[in-house]
């Protein structure tokens, strides 16, 4: 990976693509914003191959990740709690989420990078599969 400061911004230079990032939220991705989405990815895509392998169809993953941060301490993140809500039409397998839960914070990988220094709750919910509003079937 390669990084490059200048007009208060790093871009790097990814495999993917450039990718900019600023505190400044015009400027590029704020470092929190990449932070969670790291965690988020990583434990969102383990969670599918969970699901996949125990042989749980699902239409779609959404997660919400709140924070608490601690402005005293140069605003460092105590607290994640990942909210995941799973659409299958598998309701029998709904007393499972608490393992699956397990099973993510256990083998991700950056989870566990950061689980010692930030309380991480991660919370799943097996929904009805329903489309949400304003969604192309």
């Amino acid at each position: 990976m390669e990084f490059t400061y200048y007009n208060d911004k790093i871009i790097g230079q990814l495999e993917y693509g450039f990718l900019p990032v600023s505190p400044n939220s015009e400027l590029g991705y704020r470092p929190f914003e990449l932070f969670v989405a790291s965690l988020t990815g990583c434990s969102t895509s383990l969670l599918a191959n969970i699901l996949t392998k125990k042989r749980i169809d699902y239409k779609r993953i959404d997660v919400i990740v709140s924070s608490v941060r601690n402005p005293e301490e140069a605003n460092r993140i105590e607290q994640l709690t990942f909210n995941v809500r799973v659409q299958t039409d598998e309701q029998d397998k709904a007393n499972q989420a608490e393992r699956l839960a397990s099973l993510v914070l256990k083998n991700c990988g950056m989870i566990q990078s950061v689980i010692g220094n930030i309380d991480i709750r991660y919370q799943i919910e097996l929904t009805p599969d329903q489309p949400k509003k304003g969604d192309v079937a």
